[in-house]
């Protein structure tokens, strides 16, 4: 991205913050020629791996928000 580029204007101070970053990652590739497929390799795990985790994390809570309700202190008037 090019600072005369119209699009700059619109970003969020992260989104500059990471087009910075890509550039300088832009003008020194890595020369391993094995870590691109290593990264993609583990960008689909996590993707797979994301929506069972996130079902987990998601009925622990509840579990615990419940286990809260049927055990927690006994309210005042009770």
């Amino acid at each position: 991205m090019n600072a005369g580029d119209p699009d700059a204007d619109d970003l969020s101070p992260s989104e500059r913050r990471l087009s910075q970053h890509l550039e300088l990652l832009r003008g020194s590739p890595p020369t391993t020629p094995a870590l691109v497929p290593r990264v993609i390799r583990g960008v689909r795990w996590q993707r797979v791996i994301r929506d069972p985790l996130v079902l987990v994390g998601t009925v622990a809570t509840a579990a615990v928000e419940w286990l809260g309700l049927v055990f927690g202190p006994p309210r005042d008037g009770s």
